[in-house]
């Protein structure tokens, strides 16, 4: 099992280079990542974007990207469909978000004749290390889906899980979380929660281990578990976090992203390729993490 992101950095370095073709490559700390990840044999990179543009965020970073594969290409809509087009043709193992927004980057990845859209839900995993914890953590889904039902959340946790299966962990444990760890009828995550762990338990989701509702500090905390008498094996132990909706998910990955220092990555799973997608004020160090995420799924 992968324990941190220089475990992760390290296998990136033994296996073969993937091409990551970055969409409107045009800011420099996508740049500084990109650059890093080339500099050790980890990416072949291809920027697309305003040549011009390019060119200024990598003095500005103090990177050198006259050996990089650059296609001319100018707007956020056209930057977009421009890469997922080089990954339909075979030129690209895998799409990175640059300084265009997701919606654009989702728009051209579901477009139903010239989209990388596979056959199940799309939804964003991000991968934590805190330092508290004890293991890697996978959360989600914090940018894509706004508020799912049942159906949805078992699709987004089976996305989790394939990553948590990437990162070498056999038996992946998923706390469902919510505002409470107890059942209750008034609050509709809370049923769903149990409706998880019960799928689980009969095998409808395979080979792993569900339980919940947990309040957050259930999740992560053996202690809270223990004080507040909850008999459980994920609990603390937990190796993903699935939260209930888009917006509890979204401020949780952004507290931690600047309130804290923590390595952290971000993707989107269930496409035909992995999608390298962080927001777009995320720090180097995190995009730089979520290309070795991204290319070890590849």
């Amino acid at each position: 099992m992968i324990k941190n992101f220089s475990e992760l950095e390290n296998i990136a370095k033994v296996n073969e280079s993937k091409r990551v073709v970055v969409a409107m490559a045009e800011e420099a700390d996508v740049l500084k990542a990109v650059s890093e990840a080339a500099a050790a044999d980890i990416i072949v990179p291809i920027l697309v974007g305003n040549k011009s543009a390019i060119k200024n965020a990598a003095k500005s970073a103090d990177v050198n990207v006259d050996s990089f594969r650059i296609i001319e290409s100018d707007g956020e809509k056209n930057c977009a469909a421009k890469a997922v087009e080089l990954i339909r043709n075979k030129e690209a193992d895998c799409l990175m978000k640059g300084k265009t927004s997701t919606a654009y980057i989702m728009k051209a990845v579901l477009n139903k004749e010239k989209g990388l859209r596979g056959s199940g839900v799309l939804s964003h995993v991000a991968i934590l290390n805190p330092p508290t914890y004890h293991k890697l953590l996978l959360m989600t889904d914090s940018a894509l889906n706004i508020a799912p039902e049942l159906k949805d959340k078992i699709a987004i946790t089976e996305n989790a899980l394939t990553v948590a299966r990437k990162l070498g962990i056999e038996q992946p444990k998923v706390a469902v979380v919510g505002a409470v760890e107890k059942v209750n009828p008034s609050m509709p995550a809370t049923i769903d929660a149990a409706a998880l762990s019960k799928m689980a338990d009969r095998g409808q989701i395979k080979n792993c281990m569900i339980d919940g509702p947990f309040a957050l500090d259930n999740a992560i905390s053996a202690k809270s578990c223990e004080i507040k008498g909850i008999k459980t094996e994920v609990g603390g132990d937990a190796d993903v976090l699935l939260f209930p909706d888009i917006e509890a998910a979204n401020v949780f990955y952004k507290s931690l992203a600047y309130l804290t220092d923590y390595p952290m990555a971000g993707l989107i799973v269930g496409a035909d390729v992995p999608i390298i997608l962080t927001s777009r004020s995320d720090s180097d160090e995190i995009k730089y993490f979520s290309i070795l995420a991204g290319v070890s799924l590849v």
